[in-house]
């Protein structure tokens, strides 16, 4: 299995199991929530646009299979990025006969590696048919909050530490068949393993009950699905492409533990988590000399997806209950030199996690709805460039009742605070 949101990002499943293994309400410290926008240092820096954009193997394999042609060299590219992540989660409660308890707890998750690879080959420069392969870790994700001592120091966690990590690699073999000088399709199959510990554990549990499942496991977790896309050259400066990207439809996430009931009960269960269908709409000109304009308009389908369209039912979590979002992703690149390029990008995206459903999503860093990037890429000799990108993804804020759900009436709020800096470089060798 690294999803996507949002927003300007397939959310992988580091996306979704990175909200899951934050637990009941821990802080997701995933710096892809938000980055998962893009993949790769180029990418990373022109705000994620590929769709239509193809200016490098990364973001061209991961946004759109058919663009992938309009490359126009061979290319293998490697990445490395560090997410930084900043969380904090607040919480207060109404106690009859005491008063309004509230406390607030910062997250210590460290920085958190993200690795990327991808190989584009065409066989000669007049060959219709382009091979792609795509591979890397497209989720890293950590939460770490100390034990605050007591219930009432920060009600939400229960005076318990709370941690969780996840690692998401993605396979994708891609391959684009050029139809016409100008018209292209492709097609690509998308291979997700994750592998995720949390402790303690609470989808499928009780709200707010002390029931948590307790030395938590999971074993490997595969996924699957598939995207295609088109990407059509108007050969006037102007380009376009379509990518639909199928639910990813992943095993159960499977999960053993001990429930904290003072019976040592042994618990074996597992949780339906699946990954949202996606549609992503680019444009893109170069009419302006030295310079490519893109623009990339998407839609991320949570409302409608296994994991995401239940949220508490009869007290007990089922889902993480999001809304249907769209993303919108600008970007420029400017050749100033032979040997370099300047890029900026921006990508804004609808907030998936409504009030109702706060208390089950203060983890998640998908909640950010403003992203920040720039970068640049440096031609050492002929055909080898090195890259580099820096991130930031301004803070988010998101409020909600605590407890909630059909049969647990509002007693407080939980607050959940997260933004993120990223920093990202890598190497490309072209033919």
């Amino acid at each position: 299995m690294k999803t996507t949101s949002v927003f300007c990002g397939n959310f992988v499943f580091v996306v979704v199991l990175s909200l899951v293994i934050s637990n009941h309400f821990a802080h997701f410290s995933n710096g892809q929530g938000v980055l998962l926008r893009s993949i790769g240092s180029v990418n990373d820096s022109i705000g994620s646009v590929a769709t239509a954009t193809p200016i490098d193997a990364a973001g061209a394999i991961y946004w759109n299979p058919a663009s992938i042609s309009g490359l126009e060299k061979s290319e293998i590219s490697f990445g490395i990025g560090i997410i930084m992540p900043k969380t904090r989660v607040s919480s207060s409660i109404d106690i009859p006969n005491v008063g309004k308890i509230s406390g607030s707890t910062k997250g210590n998750a460290g920085s958190i590696p993200d690795p990327s690879m991808a190989f584009v080959w065409r066989r000669c420069p007049k060959s219709p048919v382009t091979f792609g392969l795509g591979l890397g870790a497209v989720g890293g994700a950590a939460s770490l909050y100390p034990s605050t001592g007591s219930p009432l120091d920060n009600p939400v966690l229960g005076g318990r530490a709370k941690s969780s990590t996840v690692i998401i690699m993605q396979v994708t073999p891609t391959v684009a068949y050029k139809i016409t000088n100008r018209f292209s399709v492709g097609i690509a199959p998308v291979i997700d393993l994750a592998s995720l510990s949390i402790n303690p554990m609470q989808l499928g549990q009780a709200l707010g009950a002390n029931n948590e499942v307790h030395n938590f496991g999971t074993r490997y977790a595969w996924g699957g699905g598939f995207q295609i896309g088109t990407y059509y050259d108007f050969k006037n400066h102007f380009k376009t492409g379509f990518m639909f990207k199928s639910p990813i439809w992943a095993e159960n996430l499977t999960y053993q533990g001990t429930k904290a009931d003072g019976q040592s009960t042994v618990l074996n269960d597992s949780f339906d988590l699946n990954l949202p269908t996606t549609l992503s709409l680019g444009f893109s000109y170069d009419g302006i000399q030295n310079t490519i304009i893109g623009l990339d308009i998407r839609y991320f389908d949570y409302a409608h997806t296994a994991g995401f369209k239940k949220g508490v039912v009869n007290g007990v979590v089922k889902g993480l209950d999001w809304d249907s979002v769209m993303a919108v992703a600008v970007g420029v690149e400017r050749q100033f030199s032979p040997k370099l390029k300047l890029r900026m990008g921006y990508c804004w995206n609808e907030n998936p996690i409504p009030g109702r459903s706060a208390v089950l999503n203060v983890a998640a860093p998908l909640m950010m709805q403003h992203v920040l990037t720039m970068g640049a890429t440096y031609s050492v000799v002929k055909n080898l460039e090195f890259s580099f990108a820096y991130i930031h993804a301004f803070k988010a804020k998101v409020t909600g009742p605590f407890p909630t759900g059909n049969q647990l009436a509002p007693i407080g709020s939980v607050t959940n605070e997260v933004s993120a800096n990223m920093i990202s470089a890598g190497i490309a060798k072209k033919w």
